[in-house]
């Protein structure tokens, strides 16, 4: 753990040198929420009927979809990326040779990155609720439950990245082709159960772990279901995170041993 900490510290001691980019940043999120706004006032008639079992408002629906890519964005990209750095600029072999363990080196490679898309989450949440989104407070931490497990069923396939990193030094646009994926299949946008959505596009989207964890999140905290009402996709969801993270897991654990192996672990 204090491996973890030392590392998003020295992350953070970094990035705190770029003020003008963070506070950028930050403003650039306002500027976001507000075409999202009346986007959605626009579009509220024509979606209505399509979202009325998630949450109904078409606006607290999109902010939930971007929140929750947002995540899924910060998760498929920054391990691999954090990886590619490493074995870039030569601190990576060095990190390995420490007693620290893996998953607290990768906690403390990425973990700067997932405090500031939080931070930046909260943000937008916060211009959000400004502009007059309504929430369910009382299920907020069923809420966080479940955007938590969204991140842990995308992990893999950011280990999975990283292993092609490690042992081909490229990520096969797997990071890519998970937010294409999820931004047309996971529900971001528009809900898959829409009529004018093909029935095969539906079943598609059952195999895109952010499908159900959407729905899951929107019914809790737009319409204030309990974690029972959603206990369906819940399940869904950690079936993706346990199986898919066997596998992910496995995948990087090989590919690391093949470049200590074959002593690439310093070459880019």
């Amino acid at each position: 753990m204090r491996s973890a900490i030392a590392l998003i510290q020295a992350s953070w001691r970094t990035q705190r040198s770029y003020r003008v980019s963070i506070v950028l940043s930050i403003l650039m999120l306002g500027v976001t929420v507000l075409p999202v706004y009346f986007v959605s006032k626009a579009l509220q008639p024509y979606m209505a009927s399509s979202i009325v079992d998630q949450g109904g408002n078409y606006f607290g629906f999109l902010v939930m979809g971007m929140i929750a890519l947002m995540f899924v964005s910060t998760t498929v990209s920054s391990i691999p990326d954090a990886i590619g750095a490493g074995i870039g600029n030569g601190t990576l072999e060095a990190l390995l040779a420490t007693r620290a363990s893996i998953p607290s080196l990768l906690a403390g490679m990425v973990g700067y990155s997932f405090l500031w898309t939080a931070v930046k989450g909260v943000l937008f949440l916060a211009f959000a609720l400004a502009l007059g989104l309504h929430l369910s407070f009382s299920a907020m931490l069923s809420g966080i439950l479940i955007l938590l497990l969204i991140v842990l069923a995308h992990v893999p396939f950011a280990l999975l990245a990283a292993s092609l990193v490690l042992a081909f030094r490229t990520t096969a646009s797997i990071p890519s082709a998970v937010m294409i994926a999820s931004g047309l299949l996971g529900g971001v946008y528009w809900s898959m159960s829409a009529k004018v959505i093909p029935a095969w596009v539906q079943a598609l989207s059952n195999y895109v772990p952010l499908a159900p964890g959407l729905r899951a999140l929107r019914r809790t905290l737009l319409d204030g279901a309990s974690l029972s009402a959603v206990m369906p996709d819940v399940l869904l969801l950690i079936g993706f995170v346990v199986l898919l993270n066997a596998i992910g897991g496995l995948a990087f654990v090989e590919a690391l041993r093949y470049a200590r192996r074959s002593g690439t672990l310093a070459q880019y």
